[in-house]
């Protein structure tokens, strides 16, 4: 049996996020524990009051987590796939298949990671222009940025067909050392252009929504409206990583605790009663139950500084 406390905190734009988990390894046999991650909640949640004046505000809630094999948590350099942060996307007759992120040996950025025999041309704020592509969210909506990104992408030569043929602007011709001794330079391309992008959720592994409610009865789908924090602010979000809990192989049991800070939870949410949604993803990317933590307003569960 072992106890350990680990924090971590990532600020993104006005948004703090910080997590705490205590850890105890528990004593059961594995058919007990499944290796999906179970949690549940106690009504642990409360409010702290920046005070305005650009404070920050902190909502935290604690859940309850069991979990078969303890694969719970990611580090700050489990980035490459799937655990990347964003995919592009590949086009092929209409149809799209989304491309994730790997390190290559070098110091360069990350390469997309496309699969051997992978069929198709990258998707661009061009695409649209096409019928078959018609479906894709256009360029000139006000959500832009959760959609289309423009940056350098990273494309080994055994790949450069999903852009051959294109208008993509190829920014530079890279030539890498080649593992094979004796052999010539291996060509690599760095692509500079607006792609139509979609966030990974694999790269987070607690995902939190928030919703207000505007009927009187309690039906999520009617009488409340989901407040996207991604959408409103522009790929920010409270959907974010805790770190890895612990390194031993094993059934675990504990509490989570996740402070979500920023100085938007109280001009935003005032005295509306709201809701949140949480649950959570180990690495296998097995995915726990939802847990509701029913309503209350921002007054209810207010504590002093």
């Amino acid at each position: 049996m072992t106890d350990s406390n680990v924090q971590m905190k990532a600020l993104k734009g006005l948004l703090l996020f910080g997590i705490s988990a205590l850890i105890a390894g528990a004593c059961f046999n594995p058919p007990e524990l499944p290796d999906t991650p179970q949690i549940s909640y106690d009504g642990d949640i409360y409010f702290r009051d920046g005070g305005g004046s650009g404070q920050k505000d902190s909502l935290v809630i604690t859940i309850n987590f069991k979990d078969g094999d303890g694969d719970l948590g990611l580090s700050s350099d489990l980035t490459d796939s799937p655990f990347n942060d964003v995919n592009m996307y590949l086009g092929n007759n209409g149809d799209t298949t989304a491309v994730g992120k790997k390190t290559l040996p070098y110091d360069l950025p990350q390469f997309l990671d496309v699969s051997s025999g992978a069929q198709g041309k990258l998707l661009t704020m061009r695409s649209t222009r096409s019928a078959e592509y018609s479906y894709l969210p256009k360029y000139t909506d006000a959500d832009n940025c959760l959609y289309y990104m423009y940056d350098s992408v990273y494309v080994e030569d055994a790949y450069k067909s999903i852009f051959t043929g294109t208008d993509i602007h190829v920014k530079d011709t890279l030539y890498l050392e080649n593992p094979s001794p004796g052999r010539p330079p291996l060509p690599a391309y760095v692509l500079l252009d607006t792609f139509f992008y979609r966030t990974n959720p694999n790269y987070a592994n607690i995902d939190v929504r928030f919703f207000y409610k505007v009927g009187t009865g309690s039906d999520l789908s009617k009488d409340y409206v989901e407040f996207d924090w991604t959408k409103e602010f522009c790929t920010i979000s409270f959907n974010q990583r805790f770190p890895i809990l612990t390194s031993n192989a094993g059934p675990l049991e504990g509490k989570l605790t996740y402070a979500m800070v920023t100085t938007g939870i109280r001009s935003i949410f005032t005295t509306k009663p709201m809701r949140l949604l949480v649950k959570i993803r180990d690495r296998a990317l097995h995915t726990s139950n939802v847990v509701d933590t029913g309503d209350f307003t921002l007054d209810d569960i207010k504590r002093g500084g």
